[in-house]
């Protein structure tokens, strides 16, 4: 799941559960596995973001997005900014 592709399947079998088990355990808590698996997306965008170099569609792509604008109306949704506007104010900050 390095890039945000992982799925139940594969950590319930690397937890050494059964995938159901591992949905009930996280109902428990509160969560899911789509809000955790998007919690890694946003943290691992936000941390491509800041890197020199890297396009917003390879960004998309390293956290598991093959199409650039899903991934833009994803960022958004957890941001409430698009990638290129994040990016953009993170370039101002570290100026500032």
């Amino acid at each position: 799941m390095s890039n945000g592709t992982g799925t139940i399947e594969h950590c319930a079998d690397k937890l050494h559960m059964t995938t159901r088990t591992l949905m009930r355990k996280l109902k428990d808590e509160g969560t899911s596995f789509q809000q955790l698996k998007d919690v890694v997306r946003r943290d691992k965008a936000i941390f491509f973001l800041g890197q020199q170099g890297l396009r917003i569609n390879e960004v998309a792509e390293k956290v598991g997005y093959s199409d650039p604008a899903v991934f833009t109306r994803a960022f958004r949704n957890w941001t409430g900014q698009s990638p290129r506007d994040f990016r953009q104010q993170l370039l101002t900050d570290s100026e500032a």
